[in-house]
């Protein structure tokens, strides 16, 4: 049986072992007639690493040899192009440099140095006999040191593929934590800046060494500060083509299903219900606009961790949908959209998009530091993180949605903590894991609904959001509900030919599913409002609750649907049936 590759980056490992690989190498020929050189940005945890570890093997001339070994039986071994085997491959991972302050531009030196070494160790015997000597005066300095390498290669018959793996990962901390860091890091003398000053003098001089270069990381932000130093390389990240260079199509996962349920033994579901299970959590990725009604992208990383662990406890669905590692990646994410003291457009924009599940804007492919003030290029930013994709509204336009609800627990947990800092209230920790014990349970929404419209009500703070009444409540329920890793939080549901307000489905071996619809009136309203509010919203449930679909998937996975009337006057709660 081939191993499960979870959490594996080296290609050749991956074959050595005979471990499964989704192949990917039908993009390489793309890549290679598209541009000599090439950007390509994906989400965290999207394969960026792996494949930039096939391109290594791939066009490495000491490998050359070892093409039948390292691509046997894949799709670029039937169609191999002709630059298959004829580089020296320099290859950066900035991802293990250390973003402090006081040690970023030590880390990168001692980064870029290191692997400048490890060139000169592996392309010894086609490199001069003295290139190890007359690197070790600049051993220690990076852009000397890689100014000299290229100097050094250029007396050989040879051309240099640059690979620059996680280009923005230490940039994109640093700028998290301290923006004038980061933007001493990018802008003047900036030694990251200079760095890609002397890589655009390597490839732009007559027959210059460095040939090709690919380069990977998470959004344009970084290069965009730097963009007089290195403007040269191609955007190829939204190409229809490439949609899913990286990550897994729903046929990708399908055939991994099905060969370890054949391999193992141990399956307790079909694939389909696997497909199901695992779909609302991990797929629904789409990065290209003309792709939008084909199949959807799902993370690698999280399909290969439940197949890790489901295959590990014999057919067990892991209790912790979510990597804890993607968690992790999550929370960087999220520094980089910093909290507001007020609750200001960035909030806005976020409580927006949980409430509504979507947005509308046109994608910037480059924007920087300066322009995140701008709107559209932070929702820009939110698409290049992962936190948006291509999709299409419930009218069936285009628009920005949120792929998965992995994601929409991101956006809840950020709106909790903007709720928490502008209106200042706090939650009793215990009192709410009583509440959220007989949510999970016990089918009783409606002690948790009460008790967090109270605290919602003793905040003096929370008047100053009079004009965002509705959202604001219906966010923060949502915001709420999202903790809860027992069940996937939908607002904007599609049930009977409308859209339920709440919508919580049990995930794993829980019973309870609820459907809550929230009705809000202006503080001022009358007794009448309120009861007509309260009257369309019991005909609306009723609509939900008769929803065939919804019916027979209770029935199939003998859930117990609950339902919640929910009515607000201002702050006050004046309805909960």
């Amino acid at each position: 049986m081939r191993l499960i590759p979870y959490g594996e980056t080296d290609y050749v490992t991956i074959r050595k072992e005979n471990s499964y690989y989704v192949d990917k190498t039908a993009f390489i020929p793309y890549f290679e007639n598209a541009a000599k050189y090439i950007m390509f940005l994906r989400p965290r945890r999207f394969g960026k690493s792996l494949f930039l570890n096939t391109l290594d093997a791939y066009y490495d001339v000491l490998r050359k040899d070892e093409f039948e070994q390292n691509f046997g039986g894949l799709d670029i071994y039937k169609n191999p192009t002709p630059r298959q085997g004829q580089y020296m491959v320099l290859k950066f991972g900035f991802a293990s440099v250390d973003s402090r302050k006081e040690n970023v531009e030590d880390s990168f030196n001692f980064n870029v140095c290191e692997s400048i070494q490890r060139f000169i160790t592996k392309y010894s015997k086609i490199l001069p006999e003295n290139a190890a000597e007359l690197m070790k005066d600049v051993a220690d300095i990076s852009n000397k040191a890689l100014k000299k390498l290229i100097s050094i290669v250029a007396t050989t018959p040879y051309k240099i593929y640059i690979m620059i793996d996680e280009y923005d990962n230490f940039a994109n901390t640093l700028f998290s934590t301290d923006e004038d860091a980061y933007k001493q890091l990018t802008h003047g003398d900036g030694f990251f800046r200079l760095f890609f000053n002397v890589l655009k003098d390597m490839t732009t001089d007559n027959n210059a060494p460095v040939e090709r270069l690919f380069l990977t990381g998470v959004s344009p932000l970084t290069l965009s500060d730097v963009t007089s130093g290195f403007n040269i390389a191609l955007n190829l990240s939204v190409r229809s083509q490439l949609n899913d260079a990286m990550g897994f199509s729903e046929s990708d996962v399908r055939a991994m299903l099905e060969y370890y349920r054949d391999a193992t033994g141990v399956f307790k579901h079909t694939v389909d219900q696997l497909i199901d299970i695992m779909k609302p959590v991990y797929n629904d990725y789409c990065f290209a606009a003309d792709k939008i009604n084909e199949e959807r992208v799902f993370n690698p990383d999280m399909v290969l961790y439940f197949l890790h662990n489901y295959v590990a406890s014999n057919g067990g669905v892991p209790d912790k949908m979510v990597d804890p590692n993607v968690k992790t990646d999550f929370f960087k994410m999220e520094k980089m959209v910093k909290l507001e003291r007020d609750f200001g457009e960035k909030s806005q924009i976020i409580l927006n998009i949980v409430n509504t599940g979507k947005t509308y804007f046109e994608l910037n492919p480059e924007f920087a530091i300066a322009d995140l003030t701008n709107a559209e290029n932070l929702q820009s930013l939110l698409y290049y993180m992962g936190l948006l994709t291509f999709g299409l509204d419930e009218d069936g336009y285009p628009a920005f949605v949120v792929p998965n609800d992995t994601v929409r627990q991101q956006y809840c947990t950020y709106l909790e903590k903007c709720f928490a800092q502008a209106a200042g209230w706090r939650t009793d920790v215990y009192k709410l894991s009583v509440l959220w014990n007989k949510l999970v349970f016990h089918g009783d929404c409606k002690s948790f609904i009460a008790y967090i419209a109270s605290v919602m009500d003793e905040s003096t703070a929370v008047r100053d959001f009079n004009a965002e009444g509705e959202a604001f409540v219906k966010g923060f329920f949502l915001s709420h509900f999202c903790k809860n890793s027992s069940f996937l939080a939908y607002t904007e549901q599609e049930a009977d030919h409308g859209f339920t307000d709440l919508y919580l489905e049990p995930l794993g071996i829980k019973r309870h599913a609820y459907i809550i619809e929230l009705k809000y009136c202006p503080k001022n309203a009358p007794d009448s409002e309120v009861q007509r509010k309260r009257e369309a919203a019991i005909i609306q449930m009723q609509k939900y609750i008769a929803d065939h679909r919804l019916n027979a998937k209770c029935a199939d996975r003998k859930w117990q649907l609950h339902t919640a009337v929910v009515v607000f006057r201002g702050w006050k709660l004046e309805v909960l049936e």
